[in-house]
C-alpha cells in the first residue's frame, strides 16, 4: 500500500514539474537529448529517495536541487561548454509567435546575465525563468529565505546596471 501512495505522489509530482525541470536542464546544458535524460534522472533519484525517506517537504524545491546536482555532476565529468555556448547558439525562452521587439529586448538581457557570475545568473534565472521562490531557491540552496532575497536584489540590480 506504501508504494501506492508513493506512486501516486510522484506521478503527481511527474505530471506538475516534469516540463520545468526539463527546461532547467536544458537551459543549463543547451542539448535536448541529454535534457530529457537528466529530468528521468531527477524522477528517478526522487523515487529512489522517496522509497527510503517518504517525506519530502518541499517537491518542487527537491526535485530543482536533485536537477541542479546531476547538471553540476555532468559538467564535471564532461567540461563541456557552458551557458555561454547555449546563448551563443540563439536560444532565447520566449515563445515562436512573440514580437521580434520582445526577442531583442530578452536576446540583450540573456547577453547581459551571462556577463554575470554563475550565482547571479542561477539565482535570476531561477526566480524569473523557473519562477521559483525565493523560499524555494532558499531550499535548494540551502540558505535562509532572507539571505536568497538579498542575494537575489544585488544579482538583479548588477544586471540593471549592466543594462544602463
Amino acid at each position: 500500500m506504501k508504494d501506492t501512495s508513493l506512486e501516486m505522489k510522484l506521478l503527481s509530482a511527474y505530471d506538475a514539474h516534469a516540463d520545468a525541470i526539463f527546461r532547467h536542464c536544458y537551459f543549463k546544458t543547451g542539448e535536448r537529448e541529454l535534457a530529457q535524460d537528466l529530468t528521468q534522472d531527477v524522477f528517478l533519484k526522487a523515487w529512489s529517495y522517496m522509497q527510503r525517506q517518504d517525506s519530502i517537504l518541499n517537491m518542487r524545491a527537491f526535485l530543482y536541487r536533485l536537477a541542479d546536482n546531476l547538471v553540476i555532476d555532468w559538467y564535471r565529468k564532461r567540461k563541456s561548454p557552458s551557458l555561454d555556448v547555449l546563448l551563443d547558439a540563439g536560444f532565447e525562452p520566449v515563445g515562436a509567435d512573440s514580437r521580434v521587439e520582445e526577442q531583442t529586448e530578452v536576446s540583450l538581457v540573456l547577453a547581459k546575465l551571462r556577463e554575470l557570475g554563475e550565482d547571479d545568473q542561477k539565482l535570476i534565472t531561477w526566480r524569473f525563468v523557473e519562477d521559483l521562490s525565493p523560499g524555494e531557491i532558499a531550499e535548494i540552496l540551502n540558505e535562509s529565505e532572507n539571505t536568497v532575497s538579498v542575494r537575489l536584489h544585488r544579482a538583479v540590480k548588477r544586471l540593471r546596471a549592466l543594462l544602463q
